[in-house]
């Protein structure tokens, strides 16, 4: 007896999804997330470049060359991210919370340049700027491959990063001028 076996064309996937799908294919770095996270980003990354504004400041009153004052802003933010993101680390372990430890772990991990090499050159703004786009980069990688393998999300790459971002612009205009 013959069976008749009937098949159907796959349906066709809109244009976007399909290049989506072929560049998680190809490599990892290439993946972008569907829905990014939502928030004022915008107000945000204005937030932080006056913050920054305000530090750097702070450091130039007290008699600190200008490049070594936007150098030590650039430290002081890594230190502040690297702090945030070890006090969330603390607080998913104590809660039992593995996998956003683990995830918050692997930021860390990212980000540890930072903390080695700022302070090698403090009046180095090139080494600086290009310490932070690093560090951001792998932040971006990584959180990007733990997109990849689960969908579970956590907010500290995003703040982390936007951070980072802002750190770049906050350096790039003084990297150029000199």
């Amino acid at each position: 007896m013959s069976a008749d076996i009937l098949t159907f064309p796959p349906a066709r996937l809109p244009q976007a999804e399909a290049a989506r799908r072929r560049a998680m294919l190809l490599h990892p770095s290439n993946f972008l997330p569907e829905s990014a996270p939502s928030g004022d980003t915008g107000k945000e990354a204005e937030g932080l470049a006056v913050r920054f504004d305000s530090l750097c400041r702070h450091f130039l009153d007290q008699g600190v060359p200008a490049d070594q004052a936007r150098t030590e802003v650039a430290r002081t933010a890594a230190r502040d991210i690297w702090d945030g993101l070890a006090s969330q680390l603390r607080g998913h372990r104590a809660a039992g919370r593995q996998l956003d430890a683990n995830v918050v772990a692997v930021a860390l991990a990212s980000i540890q340049c930072m903390n080695i090499a700022l302070p090698r050159r403090p009046e180095d703004l090139d080494h600086a700027a290009r310490t932070v786009s690093t560090a951001r980069r792998r932040l971006q990688y990584n959180g990007g491959l733990l997109d990849r393998l689960h969908p579970h999300r956590n907010p500290a790459f995003y703040d982390a990063v936007a951070t980072l971002q802002a750190l770049e612009v906050f350096l790039a205009p003084q990297k150029k001028a000199a």
